[in-house]
């Protein structure tokens, strides 16, 4: 038997293995981060979506409904919920007399079963 053999021994292909091994271990938390961002990522795209169709809608109105008004939408996609929001200086004083603020609440279960709502804000001109 020779005294000079290189290579590795089993022992220590073993001990290389066990740390790869946990070193592993310890990226499947951050696995699981990222499809959680994933997830709410592609919600609030979605969400912001159907708020932006909502008031490209009442952009390209050429007369806007009578003031103070409410519209609701549910099961859009069938998770999302969209409630719409029309109201001028009669509802608030704050508001000058050619400007109405529309508002677009989106309201939907995410896939952790958590209730997440967001709320968009524009003002228009009374046309």
């Amino acid at each position: 038997m020779k005294l000079n053999e290189s290579g590795l021994t089993l022992l220590e292909v073993l001990v290389s293995l066990i740390i790869l091994s946990i070193g592993i271990l310890g990226l499947g938390p951050m696995v699981v981060l990222s499809i959680d961002g994933n997830n709410i990522s592609e919600d609030m795209i979605i969400v912001s979506n159907l708020a932006k169709d909502k008031i490209e809608e009442y952009e390209n109105l050429a007369l806007l409904p009578p003031m103070p008004y409410e519209e609701s939408e549910t099961d859009i996609q069938g998770v999302y919920n969209r409630y719409t929001v029309l109201y001028d200086n009669s509802s608030d004083s704050s508001l000058s007399d050619n400007l109405c603020q529309l508002k677009v609440v989106i309201a939907w279960e995410d896939k952790s079963g958590q209730i997440r709502s967001t709320t968009y804000s524009t003002y228009l001109e009374k046309g």
